[in-house]
């Protein structure tokens, strides 16, 4: 009886940190625009879904498995995210006032609209080479093409805190995150760094929605739906903090997987609202406690 009691809640927790691993590569983007220029950018599930379409194309126009194009997907996510910062939000930096998130709504909805002229409304997958393998663990199987995308999820997140935390560039950004008029006193160009940064945070969501797509379908609407996880993420594990967003992340997919086994699948996502609002009332920083002002 224990054994079957254990088996589908290690299956449930062991579909969480492999589902939950993409969700934390999503939201540390959201977090990395938020904890550097104060930019709520409610379109980034929108780039998602973007990153998500290139596998699309790769796969059903080009017979190109969805993962060889991952670094085209980063590329092209972060030329549409400069472009972004420089039509929309430059002049925003420092506040996430509410013509800001006006703003950002209104320029998801485009994005939507676009997507839905080019690409149509109909839902559109992206077979990969491991959408149809399984790996058995024991009595617990997982998919083979969930376990890629935890692992470029892992790595992605690796390489931006290295970047971050290891390099002259990711110094700078740092400074101008910290004090921006400061860090132009000492020369630092905050514009330059600025694009840069939102670039890079645009082109996480490129590489999130590609290796989504080798096991998730996508329509125009499907960034809108995953907005409210990189929110909660984000949240819950810090605003401005990758590692938090990450670790985020996972939590949010673990909740998902045993709310889905204990209660259910249609109702996954309240208690994630739930503790949206306990974080926001008592826990407004995080678990890893970054300012939020």
């Amino acid at each position: 009886m224990n054994l079957e009691i254990l088996v589908p809640v290690g299956q449930a927790l062991l579909s969480g940190v492999l589902v939950g691993g993409v969700y934390g590569l999503l939201s540390i983007g959201f977090s990395l625009a938020f904890g550097v220029m104060r930019i709520v950018n409610f379109a980034h599930g929108d780039l998602v879904m973007y990153g998500m379409y290139v596998g699309v194309v790769a796969a059903g126009s080009f017979g190109i498995d969805p993962l060889y194009v991952i670094p085209i997907s980063f590329l092209l996510m972060a030329l549409l995210g400069a472009a972004q910062y420089q039509l929309v939000y430059k002049r925003f930096v420092g506040s996430a006032t509410l013509q800001q998130l006006l703003a950002a709504i209104g320029l998801g909805l485009v994005l939507q609209m676009i997507a839905q002229i080019v690409f149509g409304a109909s839902t559109r997958s992206a077979p990969s080479m491991f959408s149809s393998q399984f790996l058995l663990i024991g009595p617990l199987f997982v998919s083979a093409a969930q376990v890629v995308a935890f692992i470029i999820a892992v790595i992605a997140t690796i390489a931006v805190e290295l970047l971050l935390l290891g390099t002259t560039w990711g110094k700078a950004v740092r400074a101008v995150a910290d004090d921006m008029e400061a860090a132009e006193v000492v020369g630092l160009r905050s514009q330059t760094i600025n694009i840069t940064a939102f670039a890079l945070a645009c082109g996480l969501a490129g590489i999130a929605g590609t290796v989504m797509s080798t096991y998730y379908s996508t329509d125009p609407s499907k960034g809108l739906s995953l907005m409210p996880i990189a929110i909660i993420a984000t949240t819950i594990g810090g605003l401005g903090s990758i590692r938090g967003s990450f670790l985020g992340g996972i939590f949010c997919g673990v909740v998902q997987q045993m709310t889905a086994l204990l209660w259910n699948s249609a109702l996954q996502d309240v208690p994630l609202y739930i503790l949206l609002l306990f974080f926001i009332a008592y826990r407004p920083t995080g678990m890893f406690g970054l300012r939020t002002e």
